[in-house]
């Protein structure tokens, strides 16, 4: 039974030691790492953790030198072509909201020379005068 539970750490030993390798090398990103190996993100970064600091402990060089360190992971950096299409957007919102408020002008302005018209002519403009009664009355 013993040797069971020893193949089963080491498994779980070699397991972590390669994701997190792939980690390093860029290869998986967290949420890729917690997908692929079945956990969750917190448990990725204290696996992480655990094993740099096992390096540490063995004085070994940080598998982890060309990572950046855990607080500046998480920061990303626009793509040019993110903040090109950004500024598309926005330039499109922008023209969007212009058309927007010329229609709801016009509308005001239609409903404001109905209401005028109907005032001073005294017709119903908007209401059918010889509307023909339905077939189902």
């Amino acid at each position: 039974m013993a040797s069971l539970s020893d193949l089963r750490m080491q498994k779980h030993a070699l397991s972590m030691r390669q994701m997190v390798a792939e980690i390093h090398l860029g290869k998986l990103n967290i949420a890729q790492a917690a997908a692929k190996f079945e956990l969750t993100r917190k448990t990725v970064w204290h696996w992480i953790d655990l094993v740099e600091a096992e390096a540490e402990a063995d004085n070994l060089p940080p598998a982890a030198s060309s990572a950046p360190p855990r607080a500046r992971r998480r920061v990303t950096r626009p793509v040019p072509q993110q903040s090109e299409a950004v500024e598309a957007l926005t330039a499109k919102i922008q023209a969007l909201e212009v058309a927007l408020e010329k229609a709801n002008f016009k509308a005001l302005y239609y409903a404001t020379l109905l209401r005028v018209a109907e005032e001073e002519l005294g017709i119903d403009i908007e209401k059918k005068s010889a509307t023909k009664p339905s077939a189902s009355c």
